[in-house]
C-alpha cells in the first residue's frame, strides 16, 4: 500500500509597501531581536555577574584599605609628635663623641687631665656603647655632683658610673671615674631605613 504524498507547503503572504516585503522584514527583525537577547543571556549576563563579584571585592578591599590608611595616618601623626617631643635625645643618639667638646663642657666643673677609651661594644642590638676612663681635678666634691646633674642637659647621651675614686691632693681633689657614651648603631639605622 502506498501512502499518499502530503504536500505541506507553506507560503508566506507577501505584503509590500514601497517595494519592501513587510512580512519578511518583520520575521528578520524578530529573529535579530531573539539572537540579541540570546547573546545577552549567554555572553553578557555571566560577565555582569563576574563584574559584580569583583566589584564587591573591590569595595571590600577599598574599605579595608581606608581603615588601614587611617590607622597608618594616626600612627604616623603620633610618631611625629614623639619625634618632636624627643628630638633632643634622638639627635644626641646620632652624635659621635668628641673628647675636646666634652672637655670644654666639663671645664665648668672640673679640669679633665686625661680621657682614655676603654672599649666599644654593641648594647641591646640598637646602640653602640663606648666606655671611657676620665682623670680629673676638682676643687670640691660638690663640683662633681653639679657635673653629674648637668650631664642630663648635655648634647651627648652620657652615663657616669660609680664608684668614683676621690684622692686628696694638696688643695684639690683628683678623681677618676668611668663614663659611657651611647650612640645609635649604624646597622640599626640601615635596617630601619633611617
Amino acid at each position: 500500500m502506498k501512502l499518499p504524498k502530503l504536500n505541506f507547503s507553506f507560503k508566506l503572504p507577501t505584503i509590500k509597501i514601497y517595494g519592501i516585503d513587510i512580512v519578511k522584514n518583520f520575521l528578520f527583525f524578530t529573529f535579530f531581536i531573539f539572537l540579541t537577547l540570546l547573546s545577552i543571556g549567554v555572553i553578557i549576563a555571566p560577565t555582569i555577574r563576574i563584574f559584580k563579584k569583583y566589584q564587591n571585592e573591590f569595595y571590600k578591599t577599598q574599605s579595608e584599605f581606608n581603615v588601614l590608611k587611617n590607622h597608618y595616618l594616626q600612627k604616623n601623626e603620633e610618631l611625629k609628635k614623639l619625634q618632636k617631643m624627643n628630638s633632643k635625645i634622638i639627635s644626641a643618639l646620632n652624635r659621635d663623641f668628641n673628647k675636646n667638646n666634652f672637655k670644654n663642657f666639663a671645664s665648668k666643673f672640673m679640669n679633665i687631665t686625661n680621657i682614655r677609651e676603654i672599649n666599644s661594644s654593641i648594647y641591646k642590638d640598637d646602640f653602640i656603647k663606648t666606655s671611657y676612663m676620665l682623670d680629673a681635678i676638682i676643687k670640691s666634691p660638690k663640683d662633681f655632683y653639679d657635673f653629674i646633674d648637668a650631664l642630663k642637659n648635655y648634647k651627648y647621651v652620657i652615663r657616669a658610673y660609680f664608684p668614683v675614686n676621690f684622692e686628696k691632693k694638696e688643695e684639690s681633689i683628683a678623681l677618676s671615674f668611668k663614663i659611657e657614651h651611647y650612640k645609635i648603631n649604624e646597622k640599626w639605622k640601615m635596617k630601619n631605613g633611617k
